[in-house]
């Protein structure tokens, strides 16, 4: 006579067969609850001469800076002020070599009325912080962890930066790489 070994006919029991749908539904309803508690609405990017959405942003200095496009005024600013808004990121190479450009931009054209707003993201505030000290940024900066604001614009990529007509509507979008000062300059002369 021929033995068999028991755990080869004996199957799954009952039991374990609930068991193993009892993980299998709570792993199916972590990754629903994961899916739920990570939804973000699509981007839906802003277009030249669409008006610039408001946002209000806590600056490194502690102060807030409040953009109304509808009254095209900044209240740490003072007044109605055409706008560049620098969105970047400490590990992205392109914000890296940008970086420098806004800042001669800002030293050129800060005097004109022109307003900068320097704002992180994609990254922890720690690694922000690293990048406007390497660059010795001297505009109003601040940071988006939540990308809520990167959002409203429609920011998808850093770094992009946009430029900010006097009445609030978006002049022109430089999405990547500012690969010299005339891409920058030009474009700020037209919001001037």
């Amino acid at each position: 006579m021929e033995k068999v070994d028991a755990s080869i006919e004996r199957g799954v029991s009952i039991s374990e067969s609930f068991q193993i749908n009892k993980i299998i539904f709570l792993i199916a309803v972590a990754l629903v609850l994961k899916a739920i508690l990570n939804y973000a609405p699509p981007l839906i990017p802003l277009k030249v001469g669409d008006k610039a959405p408001a946002f209000s942003l806590k600056l490194r200095e502690g102060a807030i800076f409040d953009f109304s496009p509808s009254h095209a005024s900044h209240s740490i600013m003072g007044g109605g002020k055409p706008t560049v808004i620098f969105f970047y990121a400490n590990w992205c190479p392109c914000s890296n070599h940008s970086a420098p450009l806004l800042k001669q931009a800002f030293e050129e054209f800060n005097s004109s009325g022109v307003s900068f707003i320097g704002i992180g993201i994609q990254d922890k505030e720690e690694e922000l912080n690293g990048f406007i000290e390497r660059h010795k940024l001297h505009f109003n900066t601040g940071f988006d962890i939540k990308q809520e604001i990167a959002r409203s614009f429609g920011v998808a990529t850093t770094p992009t930066t946009i430029f900010i007509n006097i009445e609030g509507r978006i002049d022109s979008i430089f999405v990547g790489k500012i690969k010299n000062y005339e891409d920058i300059a030009e474009r700020i002369k037209k919001i001037v």
